[in-house]
């Protein structure tokens, strides 16, 4: 492939995000990282006029849902819909996600050279940074052995934000799963990917700033996130754990360790959460291991 052909491929590539209930502050930020591109924004239910007038920078392609479908769905459409308008590759963001201009032409031509040496890639992801503000706890990441020389560096799976993802490998792998509705979507897609042959890969010379949970105040730094997620978030999170760990496809030592993970994050909550705090944790534990998934049951919401 040619620099000019790479250039081209590169320009055939676009973002893609799922917004609900999005801060109109960090829209137009996003929005100016990706100024003149194209931007394929899924709107989870209703989103009012001036905070989607943020993305007046980009080449929008907006589709709508009455009401929350869940992540899972939205980010299925955006992907579906790049598709069919001739993308190559979608870079998936959070609402709340920051990159900075050129970073869609760095990952796509870096994921390109590497489709070009017969890798086959599911996801190449930019290092997650938490920004300057708010006290955001730094990613951990799922290293899957040792770092290469071209500085990737494979992870079992990367975060939904800034990965960019191949339609090919997307249409291989096939969809997220949108029973999940919010929790863990990108993990299972992750241990998929792999199992069916597709890498996932952090450009560990690229940066992105990324808030992972919520904010916290000085004075609130270690607080687990059990502890800070309202309950419709741990019903998810509890549920969406044993639900992937039930799959034939996940490593037994993942299973292990996010299960051990919630069992401690529950012992945290049984110990210190407010009143009630484990009834949605139950809710979600016995959905999880009955395969009832999709939306959370309206008593919770």
């Amino acid at each position: 492939m040619t620099s000019q052909d790479a250039q081209n491929h590169a320009a055939r590539a676009c973002a893609g995000v799922v917004l609900y209930r999005p801060d109109r502050a960090l829209l137009a930020r996003q929005a100016e990282g990706l100024r003149d591109r194209t931007l394929f924004a899924f709107c989870n239910g209703p989103v009012a006029a001036d905070v989607l007038a943020a993305l007046a920078p980009v080449d929008l392609r907006l589709i709508s849902s009455a009401g929350n479908v869940g992540l899972g769905r939205g980010l299925n459409v955006v992907m579906e819909a790049a598709a069919a308008e001739g993308f190559g590759h979608v870079m998936l963001l959070d609402q709340d996600s920051e990159p900075r201009r050129g970073l869609l032409d760095a990952l796509t031509t870096r994921c390109l050279a590497l489709e070009g040496q017969g890798e086959t890639i599911a996801v190449l992801a930019p290092r997650l940074v938490p920004p300057h503000e708010g006290f955001y706890k730094p990613i951990r990441y799922e290293w899957r052995g040792q770092p290469r020389l071209d500085r990737l560096a494979a992870v079992d799976f990367a975060p939904t934000s800034g990965s960019l993802v191949g339609v090919s490998a997307f249409a291989a792998i096939g969809p997220f799963r949108d029973d999940f509705f919010i929790a863990g979507i990108d993990v299972e897609w992750g241990f998929r990917a792999w199992d069916r042959g597709c890498g996932s890969y952090l450009a560990t010379d690229l940066t992105m700033p990324h808030r992972w949970g919520e904010a916290v105040s000085e004075a609130e730094l270690g607080k687990p996130q059990i502890l800070r997620h309202a309950p419709i978030r741990n019903y998810y999170y509890a549920r969406n754990v044993i639900a992937t760990a039930r799959l034939a496809h996940v490593p037994l030592r993942w299973r292990i360790k996010s299960c051990a993970g919630l069992a401690a994050q529950i012992g945290l909550l049984a110990l210190r959460g407010t009143r009630g705090s484990l009834k949605p944790v139950r809710a979600g534990l016995a959905d999880g291991f009955q395969g009832r998934l999709g939306p959370a049951p309206t008593s919770l919401a």
